[in-house]
């Protein structure tokens, strides 16, 4: 039996989001998510950035979104979030407001922006406070959340991993469905999966994702993608282990230079070192132990990891 990659994976996910031919899946998802808080349904969507094997083929682990476009005009940006990382919910922020303000070229009236939906699907607990799978989030007063400043930025978030919690019930049937797809197709057998059939949308994910595990290219990428991602998160454990005994940075410095010699061994470490040395701020090594996993040459590596802020 071969393996399967998970439907979380970024790859498979971007795959049957965007691929050609996968507007229905895109669409499906986007009105499971605005059906469950009663927001209105999108018609047909547009897909901004089509699926590319590009990022995939340099072997890099990202985070990729899915943008779209309705017929009313609404932008949506739905993307895959395995891991926590530190300003992942700026990030977030930044993107759905990018998205938001180059609508407009100058000169532009104002009246002519069209809303923005992020939807973002989580692998851990964004919000451990909140008891719900899905939350949305909207610019309110303080003094009464019930008094809306602005519909035009919306941020839904769907946290996989409270599908055990009683809460998970509260969700409608079609999102639970596709919330079960994510997190289990991997393991479903034919006949479990001849269950999440009865939308076309969620059934063309199906197909979609049947293609994608037959075809040994995309599948074995995708692979690749899950083991560089657990490597990531066991050299962050070393780090924070180690970090107990010497210091969080010394852990992570540690930690990068660990990976960077896995991956480039002829490479001479020295030079690795002396960038490392100086820097005193966690958020700076964090995004440096990522260009390790990202960067497809040593050289790239170092010229990248001495431009880091």
């Amino acid at each position: 039996m071969i393996e399967k990659p998970k439907l979380t994976n970024n790859l498979v996910f971007s795959f049957l989001m965007s691929s050609p031919g996968s507007e229905e899946a895109a669409k499906s998802f986007i009105n499971a998510a605005l059906e469950d808080v009663g927001r209105p349904l999108t018609k047909s969507v547009l897909i901004l950035n089509p699926f590319s094997l590009t990022p995939f083929l340099s072997g890099k682990v990202s985070v990729l979104d899915v943008k779209a476009q309705d017929v009313d005009g609404r932008y949506f940006n739905v993307e895959m979030q395995t891991t926590n990382k530190k300003g992942f919910n700026n990030r977030i922020l930044y993107y759905g407001s990018k998205l938001y303000s180059e609508q407009l070229a100058e000169g532009d009236d104002y009246s002519l922006l069209n809303p923005v939906v992020s939807i973002v699907v989580a692998r851990f607990a964004m919000f451990p406070e909140l008891p719900g799978m899905h939350n949305v989030f909207t610019l309110s007063s303080e003094k009464n959340p019930k008094i809306v400043f602005s519909n035009q930025l919306q941020i839904h978030t769907i946290e996989l991993i409270k599908e055990q919690l009683p809460a998970a019930d509260k969700v409608n049937s079609k999102l639970y469905s596709w919330i079960d797809f994510f997190n289990n197709g991997h393991e479903k057998s034919e006949v479990d999966m001849s269950e999440l059939l009865e939308d076309p949308g969620l059934a063309l994910a199906v197909k979609k994702y049947r293609e994608l595990c037959q075809d040994p290219k995309l599948r074995e990428l995708a692979l690749i993608q899950e083991k560089a991602e657990r490597d990531r998160r066991a050299e962050l454990s070393y780090a924070q282990e180690e970090g107990m005994a010497n210091g969080i940075l010394v852990g992570l410095k540690n930690a990068i230079v660990r990976r960077f010699t896995r991956r480039f061994p002829e490479a001479d470490v020295s030079e690795v070192q002396q960038t490392l040395e100086p820097i005193t701020d966690e958020d700076r090594l964090n995004d440096i132990l990522d260009l390790v996993f990202n960067c497809a040459t040593e050289s790239e590596f170092l010229a990248q990891a001495k431009q880091v802020q």
